[in-house]
């Protein structure tokens, strides 16, 4: 299998979506392997949101590694039964690559940009400007370590990203 391409390439939104499963062959695993972490059933006075500041798409490799880093960041520092965060962000767009022959004699082999659909290598979840990508629900005393957490989470995004805290009613 062929080496991950830069994030750069598949973060912008161009073209319309592509995301009718039904239609292709084969659609690869979305790799978040959980959408809630934490105490699911107790409540919190506040919100702290990661929202992300352009349109993006944001790959489901980038969106696992943001999750990774945030839960085991709010693990160590706030405890396991302190908090709640959920991903507000679910990657239904299939992201296609045309794969080209490299390599010694690869012109004799390669077709170029004939017949260049391309294969499924991957999905994203598309994102507008000021949606929020993960949320973490925490006390008072908490909010200082959940916004550390997202803002860590943050770094793992190929778009500029801010933290926006709340007060729950």
């Amino acid at each position: 299998m062929a080496s991950l391409r830069p994030g750069k390439i598949d973060r912008k939104v161009m073209g319309p979506s592509y995301t009718r499963k039904e239609y292709v062959r084969s659609v690869p695993g979305c790799k978040i392997v959980h959408f809630n972490m934490g105490a699911k059933n107790k409540q919190f006075s506040h919100a702290v949101h990661l929202v992300v500041e352009d349109d993006v798409q944001l790959r489901h490799n980038c969106l696992e590694a943001s999750r990774v880093v945030s839960n085991r960041h709010m693990e160590k520092n706030v405890g396991k039964n302190l908090f709640y965060i959920k991903m507000r962000v679910y990657p239904h767009q299939i992201l296609r690559m045309n794969a080209m022959a490299t390599g010694n004699k690869a012109d004799r082999y390669g077709n170029g940009m004939r017949l260049s659909f391309g294969k499924t290598v991957g999905l994203a979840a598309r994102c507008k400007r000021g949606q929020k990508v993960m949320t973490a629900y925490v006390n008072i005393e908490n909010v200082i370590r959940a916004k550390e957490s997202l803002k860590k989470a943050g770094y793992k995004l190929p778009v500029k990203s801010k933290i926006v805290i709340e007060k729950m009613a």
